[in-house]
């Protein structure tokens, strides 16, 4: 599969692109971005035979081309993501799906029209600590799945594009759609309302919100919490949990730890679940590595290949953007906002 990479940034090169190099039968053959050096730290990565172009476009239109990589700001996605459908390219779409449910619907409708493969970059569901933890869950480990939430107060968010409103679509969106993807994926019940309170109160330079809380209500009574904070410079650990009638589980992002406990008395089981081979990871803004990347591109390549739909496919990103503008739109109304008034 020649692959072609919209953005070759900072995070499509230590993501992406670093990581397609491990895969085999995985070429790079093409790549944009609008800095020059980002251009040149691609080729000194991939080689002089790389084509190199300041506009995406071109890599879409690129004969050469099998699948794209969209690692554009969130406001482009939409954008790219339909031209490359309409190429027909395959397409591994950075999270955000998009800015707002209809984008998400006509990307999903292009799908259909297109034969071609959709999956968005909502790498926690491929790393080992949250498919260990998802198993555990569906075997019945912590028995009815009840709660579930995620705590996570770090530094902020790297400087520039993510710093504003109209290219993210807020920092729910652009920071916690992982999460809010996790909670959704492992609910497995949908999302029925969403309650939050946020604020910019320390890093006023930037338009986004630094912290917030947020409450998820599923069918059948299920609730996740979400709390974050990006004023926290001595942070960076991500705790996520889960708990149902018989036990509850307790992780640790960074320290790839995993505590089980059961209703009955007997001693926590403490497990170390670390990622294999040699996936290319990278630190973020906070000091964070970040992991995931490389099995979600092993498995687009399957689903490519085999003709399978993605586990991380347009419907469920569609629902995960959801959750996270009715976050943002309850922060700015103050009221809770119901899933159906953006669904429909």
């Amino acid at each position: 599969m020649n692959f072609g990479l919209l953005g070759a940034g900072w995070f499509g090169r230590e993501a992406h692109l670093r990581n397609l190099l491990l895969i085999e039968g995985a070429d790079t053959v093409a790549v944009s971005s609008r800095s020059d050096e980002s251009l040149q730290a691609a080729k000194e990565l991939v080689g002089d035979h790389l084509v190199t172009t300041k506009d995406w476009r071109e890599v879409v239109n690129n004969d050469a081309v099998d699948a794209v990589i969209v690692a554009l700001t969130n406001d482009q996605h939409y954008e790219a993501a339909m031209a490359a459908l309409a190429a027909g390219k395959h397409v591994m779409c950075e999270k955000p799906l998009g800015l707002s449910i209809a984008e998400c619907n006509q990307i999903i409708e292009k799908v259909g029209e297109s034969g071609c493969v959709l999956q968005i970059g909502h790498e926690m569901r491929f790393q080992k600590l949250y498919e260990h933890m998802k198993a555990m869950i569906d075997g019945g480990d912590i028995g009815d799945l009840q709660l579930m939430w995620c705590r996570e107060f770090r530094g902020p968010m790297r400087p520039g594009w993510r710093s504003s409103e109209a290219l993210t679509g807020g920092t729910i969106l652009e920071k916690n759609v992982h999460h809010i993807d996790l909670f959704n994926w492992m609910m497995e019940n949908p999302p029925l309302r969403v309650s939050a309170h946020g604020g910019t109160n320390v890093l006023t330079d930037r338009e986004i919100l630094d912290n917030a809380q947020v409450l998820i209500e599923y069918e059948g009574g299920r609730r996740a919490s979400l709390e974050l904070c990006l004023f926290a410079p001595n942070g960076g650990e991500c705790e996520i949990g889960a708990c149902g009638d018989k036990g509850r589980i307790d992780t640790r992002n960074q320290a790839l730890e995993m505590v089980h406990h059961k209703f009955d008395d007997s001693d926590p089981v403490r497990m170390r679940i670390a990622d294999e081979g040699d996936a290319a990871n990278f630190i973020d803004g906070s000091g964070r590595v970040d992991r995931g990347i490389k099995p979600e591109l092993e498995h687009f390549v399957e689903c490519v290949l085999e003709g399978r739909r993605p586990l991380n496919d347009g419907e469920s990103a569609r629902l995960a953007v959801a959750v996270c503008l009715a976050a943002q739109e309850s922060i700015k109304r103050k009221e809770t906002v119901y899933l159906g008034e953006l669904l429909g």
